[in-house]
């Protein structure tokens, strides 16, 4: 199976490097709008042809960033709540540069497999956030193989941080990416990356960030293409 792992599009709170993670979140800016709209038209017509479901968190940013594709593949995009963001608890909205430190570092600490750690005032650890956010995954791909078989594609649209966390642990060391690697590279604004696998034989990372990394350099560093 092929999972088509997209980041929304950009806001306000991306420009303002806030911590946005709560519901409903704000919405795309006209550049985000923008680079939504240009999904459809950057992926190639083969790859948009094969998506068998679209998935997405229920954040308003990420619901606007698929509904260009909805549009283009005629399919629906199903919310899963699973697909939200790494939660910033009490720090949530704020900007200031120790608090965005600590989200940074306590979050990228769990990319490399330290998952104890907690944000003032989450719910969530490390690993109950990848936990959250893999059972998600084991949904889309479980749904998307009964409807169309085991080949099948599934895009879904989330969050920077919890797609870096995820590929980190499940899907970066299958596919030969070192993880710390893949903590300091996010993903930008509606950029899109390709994971190959299943939930019981394990994930492989096959293309980070549309060519910045891919299997064929194995170091962990950037594709020169």
């Amino acid at each position: 199976m092929k999972l088509l792992l997209v980041r929304h599009g950009r806001t306000i709170a991306n420009i303002m490097g806030a911590l946005d993670t709560a519901f409903p979140g704000n919405s795309l800016d006209a550049a985000g709008l923008t680079q939504a709209a240009s999904l459809p038209g950057r992926l190639d017509p083969d790859r948009l042809g094969e998506i068998s479901s679209l998935w997405t968190s229920p954040i308003a940013r990420a619901r606007q960033t698929i509904a260009p594709l909805e549009g283009a593949t005629g399919l629906m995009a199903t919310i899963d709540s699973g697909l939200r963001e790494v939660l910033a608890g009490d720090l949530e909205m704020h900007t200031d540069a120790r608090s965005v430190a600590c989200y940074t570092d306590t979050t990228r600490a769990w990319m490399i497999g330290r998952t104890a750690a907690r944000l003032p005032g989450s719910p969530e650890d490390g690993a109950d956030t990848f936990a959250r956010f893999d059972n998600a995954v084991t949904r889309i791909a479980r749904t998307t193989a009964e409807h169309v078989g085991a080949e099948g594609t599934a895009l879904l649209v989330a969050h920077g941080t919890v797609l870096r966390l995820w590929t980190a642990l499940a899907a970066a060391p299958g596919g030969g990416a070192d993880p710390a690697w893949i903590a300091d590279h996010p993903m930008r604004n509606a950029g899109i990356s390709l994971v190959e696998g299943d939930p019981e034989e394990g994930w492989r990372l096959v293309d980070w960030n549309e060519g910045e990394w891919n299997s064929t350099h194995s170091t962990g560093r950037p594709s020169s293409a």
